[in-house]
C-alpha cells in the first residue's frame, strides 16, 4: 500500500526513535519503507500503526505517527 505523505506527516514520522518496545520496531520499520514522500506499508503494518495510535493511550510515539494515520483510516 502506497500512501503519499505531506511534509508535516513525514516530519512527524521521520523523527528519531529511542526504545525497543513493538511500536518502536513498527516505526522503525516504516520509517525504512520512506522513499521521498511516499510510505510503501503493508496493510498488517497499516493496521498496527492505526491500533498502536489509538488503542494504547497517549504518547510521544502515538502523536508522532496519528498525525499520518487518521487522514488513510476515515
Amino acid at each position: 500500500m502506497k500512501i503519499q505523505l505531506n511534509d508535516r506527516e513525514l516530519a512527524r514520522i521521520q523523527q528519531p526513535v529511542k526504545g525497543r518496545g513493538g511500536f518502536q520496531t513498527l516505526l522503525r520499520r516504516i520509517q525504512k519503507n520512506i522513499n521521498g514522500n511516499t510510505l510503501d506499508a503493508s496493510v498488517s503494518d497499516i493496521e498496527k500503526l492505526v491500533r498502536y495510535s489509538f488503542e494504547y493511550g497517549q504518547g510521544g510515539f502515538q502523536e508522532q505517527v496519528k498525525t499520518a494515520a487518521v487522514p488513510r483510516t476515515r
